[in-house]
């Protein structure tokens, strides 16, 4: 199975928008392609597989309660543990992983989200991706987008000071959304 997992992320690298695919049933990954580089795109993948890796072998539930999400070598965990005795080990886990930057933990600790609340937390994805889709002078395969309990986990590169003010008047305007984390790069004004 990890093959074949191995196998369809690299297949779907060089893609652009996949969609939303659910993960036994739990939980929605979207699978959204940039217009990086191929080995950047690859790096990613095979970052993202060794974090799930690791995960998984600490504790098989992990690669479903935990959603690892990597841009440019940047790790974004989202997700919830019962407790916090985990934390450390899954923290030292991802550092460990040849190619990770940075990691953004915003692991909770209490229960995990409901089907309600992942469909909820879908909906406001997929408003949030139709809006970036059409909204001119905004470059979408250069964002990550990750959705939970209505807090926005937003990763990627911004061109331009314009973009960025539009990115977030979107954001700003999207029902459903209770926080907003932006996990981007801004342009250097000159």
């Amino acid at each position: 199975m990890r093959l074949w997992l191995i196998g369809l992320f690299l297949l779907l690298g060089g893609c652009q928008f996949i969609g939303t695919i659910a993960n036994a049933g739990h939980r929605l990954y979207s699978i959204v392609a940039d217009d990086r580089s191929t080995e950047d795109d690859i790096s990613d993948v095979q970052i993202n597989i060794a974090v799930r890796d690791k995960l998984g072998q600490r504790k098989a539930a992990l690669m479903i309660d935990i959603e690892v999400t990597v841009f440019e070598g940047e790790v974004l965990l989202t997700g919830a543990i019962p407790n916090a005795d985990i934390l450390t080990d899954i923290l030292s886990d991802t550092w460990s992983v040849p190619g990770v930057r940075k990691v953004y933990n915003y692991i909770r600790t209490d229960k995990t989200s409901s089907v309600r609340d992942t469909a909820a937390d879908a909906a406001i994805a997929t408003q949030i991706k139709a809006q970036l889709a059409i909204t001119a002078g905004i470059d979408t395969p250069n964002y990550k987008i990750v959705v939970e309990n209505g807090t926005v986990y937003l990763m990627g590169i911004c061109s331009s000071e314009k973009e960025y003010q539009n990115v977030q008047a979107i954001l700003k305007t999207t029902d459903g959304i209770e926080k907003i984390i932006y996990l981007m790069r801004r342009p250097i004004e000159e």
